[in-house]
């Protein structure tokens, strides 16, 4: 494997994780959003989402 195809699997691997972690983030910020939405939803007097 030549060096330009060693840094672009490197720069492909970097990218994968970046991706990944945004896409963790992104999940873990929606669930924090329907977990309030649930749990304090019907005490401030908005219908019960399930």
């Amino acid at each position: 494997m030549s060096l330009v195809g060693i840094v672009l699997l490197l720069v492909a691997i970097y990218a994968a994780f970046k991706v990944v972690g945004a896409l963790f983030k992104t999940m873990l910020w929606i669930g924090i959003l329907l977990f309030a939405w649930w749990y304090f939803g019907p005490r401030i007097g908005m219908p019960f989402p399930f």
